[in-house]
């Protein structure tokens, strides 16, 4: 029977198990899915995204008693806003619906004594990776969640998290009612997303109740809960953020304007044990010290913020309770107008995000300050975590040092022959040949009537940095030599500069958080002193002994792996001024051999 109907009694089993924990929901619910042309963020983060697509999604009613809640109910059809996709951003929210005294999509909140506890989106065709045998992780990947803080998610460009094949997903909610009315209420959610060219970021959920229903019990005064898990993957971190509650608001005296003085849920720390101490991604300084046990890098400080200027400026619809979470992220693509609370400065990642290694174990700190004066039993400390994969390896030498090469004389190419070139190469060519530079020579009996005394090379050399050390020792070598240089109106010597010139395709691990990628060509410069030798038979020496760090800092990375794909070497003259800095410069020499 169970297989004429298309349901796999190991499904049948999850969802009475999942009805059974968390039950049904309330009513009968009318979603609904609506394009939007634009969206005005109200945190003014949301970034405007070029050829995406942002959706309204709005799960609901559903039915909150008066003076009631509704709590851990599960919807199992919460319509996903597009498969096979990657949703760059999310933008929770609590309205009103079908509601008699609430016009539809107006603000449920505190200042209209509507409140929601906390929301999880589940994707059941998805394996969660750190529960994926958990209370909730059986079910599938959770990816998404939030409470009346109402955080948001903003990736940064081209990742998003990719549904795959679902069309819905689970809708796990706890929505509070403190009105003497019955209230019907949605849950409401802008998606943004794109349809080609995105990258997978992988969630993980990260909970102090570690696999369990997520919530647990906060002591009387100051607690820091611990919660470990050693990651099972490698990546790069490019998005965090925490959830916390009040602890004022649904306990036995609850505080319709938030009590300072009873408390509050104070931060969520997420510790890599054993990490850099001085790494540290959250606000600063912290309005809270931290716990004086987490002596590893922190990759987040998610603090918690009360009756912020941004909300109370916005209508005071939290009563100056918990409004904000910090995040931390890869902030680049956020509007200029974002909350500085929920994105503060110092909580933005490198280009590149916060590495995370297989075997690493990442402590999540859950910090409370109970003074309620009884102990808060359904509190939550929840970290949500985006981690984007790296990119897989390329074929690489073992050794490809040094490159050496000699210089010549630059010529213009042939464009009008009035010559040929004897067999085997039977070309036509061009007389006179016209030197590229016009302001050098160099010394040739039968072209000036000067000794021809100039030799010139060019010469790149790896320096290979020590794994031993902290420090980026790797450096690439430049070093350039050409003798017997001279200006070419009076063959006397030339003081002035020369400009070592290479095109560079860079093929490295420094790409952003997936590492692994191919730039485009570029180019890379030396500036080349000139002095003159005093001699009367040889002109000036141009020469440099410096290195590619020297020139660019941080241009060489210890440990990416790099391939420099270099172009032919020219090296140009500093025109009439002998200025390279100034235009217009010529070509003087590039790399070739000369054969007697």
């Amino acid at each position: 029977m169970r297989e004429r109907l298309g349901v796999p009694a190991v499904l049948v089993a999850a969802i009475v198990l999942a009805v059974s924990m968390f039950g049904l929901a309330g009513t009968a619910a009318a979603d609904s899915m609506t394009v939007l042309p634009s969206f005005s963020d109200p945190r003014g983060a949301m970034p405007n995204r070029a050829g995406h697509v942002i959706k309204r999604a709005r799960y609901g009613p559903f039915n909150v008693p008066a003076n009631g809640q509704v709590h851990n109910a599960v919807k199992f059809n919460a319509e996903a806003p597009c498969s096979n996709c990657w949703i760059t951003d999310m933008v929770p929210r609590l309205v009103y619906e079908s509601d008699p005294n609430n016009a539809n999509g107006a603000t449920a909140n505190l200042i209209n004594n509507a409140m929601m506890h906390h929301f999880v989106l589940i994707n059941t065709t998805k394996t969660d990776t750190v529960c994926p045998g958990g209370l909730q992780g059986q079910f599938g990947e959770r990816f998404f969640a939030a409470g009346n803080e109402r955080s948001q998610m903003h990736l940064p460009s081209p990742y998003g998290y990719n549904p795959g094949s679902a069309t819905s997903f689970w809708l796990i909610y706890h929505l509070v009612n403190k009105a003497a009315v019955a209230k019907n209420l949605s849950v409401e959610i802008v998606y943004q997303y794109r349809t080609a060219g995105g990258e997978d970021a992988r969630p993980l959920w990260l909970d102090i109740d570690g696999c369990g229903d997520s919530e647990y019990s906060a002591p009387l005064g100051y607690s820091d809960t611990h919660s470990d898990w050693t990651s099972t993957v490698n990546g790069r971190i490019i998005g965090m953020a925490g959830h916390l509650h009040d602890v004022d608001v649904t306990n036995a005296n609850p505080c319709p304007d938030h009590c300072p003085a009873q408390g509050h849920g104070v931060a969520l720390s997420a510790e890599v044990l054993g990490g850099n101490s001085n790494d540290y991604f959250g606000p600063v300084p912290p309005n809270n010290s931290p716990p004086a046990d987490l002596t590893g890098a922190t990759v987040c400080r998610s603090e918690g913020y009360y009756g912020t200027p941004w909300a109370v400026a916005g209508g005071n619809e939290w009563r100056g309770h918990l409004d904000t979470m910090s995040s931390c992220g890869i902030n680049s693509d956020l509007l200029p107008t974002a909350q500085a609370e929920a994105y503060p400065d110092d909580g933005e990642y490198g280009f590149e995000g916060y590495p995370l290694k297989t075997g690493q174990t990442l402590r999540l700190h859950s910090e409370y300050q109970n003074n309620t004066g009884q102990v808060q039993t359904d509190v939550m400390g929840i970290m949500i975590t985006y981690l984007a994969s790296l990119g897989p390896g390329y074929p690489r030498p073992k050794s490809a040092s040094p490159v050496q090469v000699s210089l010549v004389p630059a010529y213009n190419q042939c464009t009008s022959p009035n010559r040929t070139h004897g067999p085997p190469l039977a070309h036509s060519s061009c007389n006179p040949p016209v030197a590229s530079s016009g302001q050098l020579t160099i010394g040739t009996p039968d072209a000036n009537g000067v000794g021809a005394n100039s030799v010139g090379s060019a010469r790149l050399t790896v320096v290979p940095g020590n794994p031993a050390t902290a420090a980026d020792e790797a450096d690439v070598k430049y070093r350039l030599n050409i003798t017997d240089v001279r200006r070419k109106s009076d063959l006397s010597d030339y003081t002035g500069q020369l400009q070592l010139k290479t095109s560079l395709r860079v093929l490295d691990r420094y790409n952003g958080p997936s590492e692994v990628g191919v730039g485009q060509d570029t180019e890379f410069a030396v500036t080349v002193p000139c002095a003159a030798t005093g001699s009367t038979s040889i002109g000036s020496t141009c020469q440099i002994n410096t290195t590619a760090d020297a020139v660019l800092p941080g241009v060489v990375k210890e440990n990416r792996r790099a391939i420099w794909m270099t172009g032919q070497v020219q090296v140009f003259d500093g025109g009439a001024d002998g200025v390279v800095s100034t235009t217009p410069n010529t070509l003087f020499a590039k790399q070739g051999v000369f054969v007697p």
